[in-house]
């Protein structure tokens, strides 16, 4: 399936600004591992402030100062974004019962790989896989990347194992689950 047409510059900047976003994410497992509790408090209540953020922006009621901000700026859709909520309880769960390394290597593919996946089909991207946002182009991106930010970290086998697991769920969910599931 063709994708639709070019994506304008601002739109791209759009989503480089929502993406730049995700990278303090590769600071939770390190945040996680040291800091437990906190981190876990911390988490939570920028869940609920997001939360509360987007039912502000949904009923058109002033926004809240900074979260509030972002949301309204740098959402891409009309209804409830739950994609950062998704990322933060992802990178919470892997961060909390995973070992640092593995759940340095889940923030690694949400928070960098997905960044580089979701510019490079934006730009570029010519074949929609299904009737997915995702192109083929953006989920090869996202392989290519993903194997080589984790060899570092597990091996070359390791890393093209993980790799092609983390592109299936990265090209096949739907609104903002890859943020919950590939960490």
């Amino acid at each position: 399936m063709p994708a639709s047409a070019s994506p304008t510059s601002t739109e791209i900047q759009r989503e480089l600004k929502r993406k730049s976003l995700h990278l303090p994410g590769l600071l939770a497992p390190f945040a996680f591992h040291y800091y437990p509790r906190i981190s876990t408090a911390v988490t939570a209540a920028v869940c609920a402030l997001y939360y509360i953020a987007e039912l502000r922006r949904l009923s058109q009621k002033p926004s809240l100062p900074i979260i509030g901000y972002l949301s309204e700026r740098l959402t891409r859709s009309s209804h409830m974004d739950l994609a950062p909520i998704f990322l933060a309880v992802g990178l919470g769960i892997a961060s909390h019962f995973l070992p640092l390394r593995a759940a340095f290597a889940g923030a690694l593919l949400a928070c960098l790989c997905d960044a580089f996946a979701a510019l490079i089909g934006m730009k570029f991207g010519m074949r929609r896989i299904f009737f997915l946002k995702k192109t083929y182009l953006g989920t090869f991106a996202f392989f290519v990347s993903a194997v080589a930010v984790l060899i570092p970290l597990l091996g070359p086998q390791g890393a093209l194992i993980t790799a092609m697991v983390a592109s299936l769920i990265e090209a096949l969910s739907i609104e903002g689950v890859d943020n919950l599931l590939l960490p």
